[in-house]
């Protein structure tokens, strides 16, 4: 049977990718007409590739030709895929909450929510990254016999200053001790925390090799500790600010009992309540410092401001607008002291004390052998005893010696740092208590302003009103010697 001239002819289709082509049969036109060399004419003319696989289609299309009376659709092309690179990818390695680290379990009843740092610290020498390269693409092929151009991975595109080293297999080391800081395609090691909020359970506590700048404040009970400067412009609320340098409290520090300070430089702030702590060199306020147990060891500054209630320990000058309150609160200022020799002089006093005891001892018993020794009754060991107390109470006066000379050169320090001026601009009121060594100096009626409290000439605490004559201290005062407590036995 001759197939109709009429009838469609077989013909080739390549897919919109080109990457397959099929061979269409219609129904009616003649299978015995179906021969190989037809059928790659066709597919030729079409702008197919002859390839293995195609003639290996081609053979088993006319092997097997489909029925007379139905379409026929037959693959007889496929190309090769276009395989297009991946791009880089920047992993970090200090995450805490990075899914592709492992990290130990937790008990969860042992982690405390302050402790929580939304912060990276790093270390110098840290890997803290890495950059993994782009890979390049291959090449398709389409079953015209073309070329499918792949794109290559585009590389990671991060800036690093000198805080951060690049290695050449993609390692990101850190160069400083720091807060790792992220932008977008931008990175950097810094030696300053700059918290936009407050410092709540989003940050936790936070101890930072550097410099931390809170904008807004701190919450009750968390804890910014810092080697350098701390500059809080809010309020700092019942919490823990350790400085190794300076602390600004721009918006006050309400301690409410629990709040404490130590400050390796100066502290400056607005106002102070309830604060207890340590200032190693300068108290600088606005307004009022209320009901804190602080030990300055430098000056106080606050010539508008005012000392209400509490103990305060001050080595250096004071500029005070006004101490005490009307009602009379009790505001002790502990002056003449140099607390932070103080505490060793009493240690070197005790081990003098120790020390005299032992010579003492030894000494004692040094004379009985000796009497001993004068009436001929000294056996053996007392011999060898009396080697052992030679040695022992020359290793004793020794020490002793030496803790003499320490304490006296601590002494004379003392004397030297010790300094009592005082300014009130204002007024002084009753129930201010001036400490000086073993006295307690009571103001018992309202003392205006400008008032100088001094040492004289010969060291004794006078007091000068304006420009009138200075007068002793105890004159204006009501004066109470301290009783030392009894030390346990």
């Amino acid at each position: 049977m001759t197939s109709d001239a009429s009838q469609p002819a077989p013909s080739a289709v390549i897919s919109d990718d080109k990457l397959t082509a099929q061979l269409l049969i219609p129904p009616g036109y003649d299978r015995a007409m179906l021969t190989e060399n037809l059928l790659e004419s066709i597919i030729r003319d079409a702008g197919v590739e002859v390839t293995d696989y195609t003639k290996q289609a081609l053979a088993n299309l006319v092997q097997d030709p489909p029925p007379q009376d139905q379409a026929a659709t037959v693959d007889i092309a496929c190309g090769q895929p276009v395989v297009n690179g991946t791009d880089g990818k920047l992993q970090w390695l200090v995450d805490q909450d990075d899914p592709e680290q492992d990290a130990p379990a937790q008990d969860a009843q042992n982690t405390s929510y302050y402790d929580h740092s939304s912060f990276v610290m790093v270390h110098t020498g840290d890997e803290i990254g890495r950059v993994h390269p782009p890979t390049p693409g291959q090449d398709g092929r389409d079953v015209t016999g073309g070329t499918i151009s792949a794109k290559d991975g585009k590389d990671v595109t991060i800036l690093i200053d000198e805080s951060i080293m690049r290695r050449a297999d993609g390692l990101l080391i850190a160069q400083d001790d720091g807060v790792l800081h992220r932008e977008t395609g931008k990175a950097q090691v810094r030696k300053k925390i700059e918290i936009q909020e407050y410092v709540d359970f989003s940050t936790g506590n936070i101890e930072f090799d550097g410099d931390i700048e809170v904008c807004r404040g701190v919450r009750d009970c968390f804890v910014v500790n810092a080697s350098g400067n701390i500059k809080v412009l809010g309020l700092i609320e019942a919490a823990i600010i350790e400085a190794g340098n300076d602390l600004i409290a721009a918006g006050g520090f309400a301690g409410r009992e629990r709040g404490h300070a130590k400050i390796g430089g100066s502290l400056r702030g607005k106002y102070l309540d309830n604060v207890q702590g340590n200032v190693e060199e300068n108290l600088v306020i606005d307004r009022e410092v209320i009901n804190c147990e602080l030990t300055i060891n430098g000056s106080i500054d606050s010539p508008h401001g005012s000392i209400i209630g509490g103990r305060i320990t001050s080595t250096g000058a004071v500029s005070i607008g006004t101490l005490g309150s009307g009602a009379g609160v009790v505001t002790e200022l502990v002056i003449g002291s140099v607390p932070k020799l103080q505490p060793f002089a009493s240690e070197l006093e005790v081990m003098v004390e120790t020390f005299t005891t032992e010579v003492d001892k030894l000494t004692a018993e040094q004379d009985l052998i000796n009497k001993m020794s004068v009436k001929g009754r000294m056996t053996a060991t007392d011999r060898e005893r009396q080697t052992e107390i030679m040695f022992d109470l020359s290793m004793a006066s020794a020490r002793l010696d030496k803790a003499l000379r320490t304490l006296d050169s601590v002494r004379k320090e003392i004397s030297k740092r010790r300094r009592v001026d005082i300014s009130v601009h204002r007024k002084i009121n009753p129930g201010t208590t001036f400490i000086l060594d073993d006295r307690c100096f009571k103001i018992t009626e309202e003392l205006k302003g400008p008032a100088r409290i001094f040492f004289d000439d010969r060291g004794n605490p006078v007091c000068r009103q304006g420009e009138s004559q200075a007068c002793p201290l105890a004159q204006i005062t009501e004066v109470k010697a301290i009783i030392p407590e009894k030390k346990a036995a």
